[in-house]
């Protein structure tokens, strides 16, 4: 399939992640934040046949499933375990939800068995949203995907579900490569407007 965009770090495809999944290579490490199914969007449902598909193609896998999913996510999924519960506390978020304002992030960690996802470096942090973020119903702090981006191991991460590409630029950052896929084509022109600059524009995010 052709990219949508694509440079030295990085590379996009516009269409649906369960069509182009299974045309991709092996990556080290799937990050993504999919679809919550609380009705954010039209796009916004909670099927997860999606996962067996970045599981086959990934050693370790960090998903952000929302906080009312956790429950629902699979101990194994195609030979990857669960391993831990990373966290991002966002110190100004304003969001509401079932408790009063939700303040943090919950990825769940995945990994092979003999892949270690350990590292001398605690598995929760806090960072604050400033400026502006990008224009997405849905969009994700690039600090908090920044470090969660340099938690967790692999050269080359993919995102399937990258919206506004927040994933990728931090992983660009890191000096890492990276592959996103997004259904909305106005994301994808978001997204490689953002990985087109040669250094994040901070006031901007």
């Amino acid at each position: 399939m052709r990219p949508y965009y694509e440079d030295d770090a990085v590379t996009i495809y516009h269409g649906d992640c369960r069509e182009i999944l299974p045309t991709l290579g092996p990556v080290d490490l799937v990050l993504t934040d999919p679809p919550y199914g609380v009705g954010k969007a039209e796009w916004d449902n909670a099927s997860w046949d999606w996962l067996p598909m970045a599981a086959r193609a990934s050693q370790v896998m960090g998903i952000m499933p929302g906080i009312a999913n956790l429950l629902t996510l699979p101990f194994e999924v195609e030979g990857l375990f669960y391993r831990w519960m990373l966290s991002v506390r966002i110190i100004n978020n304003t969001t509401r939800g079932v408790m009063g304002f939700g303040n943090w992030i919950a990825c769940a960690v995945y990994s092979r068995e003999g892949v270690s996802v350990y590292d001398q470096a605690q598995d929760a942090t806090e960072v604050s949203i400033n400026g502006q973020m990008p224009d997405h119903p849905s969009p994700k702090p690039y600090d908090a995907m920044r470090w969660l981006v340099s938690r967790l191991p692999g050269e080359v991460v993919l995102d399937p579900f990258m919206g506004s590409g927040t994933t990728l630029r931090a992983a660009k950052d890191l000096g890492r490569k990276a592959i996103g896929i997004e259904i909305e084509e106005r994301y994808c022109e978001i997204a490689a407007q953002r990985m087109s600059q040669s250094v994040l524009a901070f006031d901007a995010i």
